[in-house]
């Protein structure tokens, strides 16, 4: 009996270790769609005239956050009794850029005669 309680032990403990690869696998699939936002897409958060512009941490579940809707940029403080807005400003212009495309442009601007 002790090579049919061996082999239970042994067949249990690979089950176990599948199991946690799978739960391992399935939390690095989360943490990597909540980093790079497809999480937000899938449920539609992604796109539209709302956009979550910058976020700074004030404390635990206290924050400060940029966001931009139509032509407006609202700063809005975010805390676990509600959000208030704190300030708000008329934004004409796009976005900025990132480094890369606004150089891009300043040099394409400045080769112009």
């Amino acid at each position: 009996m002790t090579g049919a309680g061996a082999g239970l032990g042994l067949a249990s403990v690979k089950m176990a270790a599948a199991l946690l690869l799978i739960l391992a696998l399935i939390f690095l699939a989360m943490a990597l769609l909540k980093r790079y936002g497809v999480a937000a897409r899938l449920q539609g958060r992604g796109s539209g005239s709302l956009k979550v512009e910058e976020r700074v941490a004030l404390g635990p579940r206290k924050q400060l956050v940029v966001v931009r809707f139509l032509n407006r940029l609202l700063v809005l403080g975010v805390t676990d009794a509600g959000i208030n807005l704190i300030a708000e400003h008329k934004a004409d212009h796009d976005p900025t850029p990132d480094f890369q495309t606004a150089l891009d442009r300043e040099s394409s601007e400045d080769s112009t005669p």
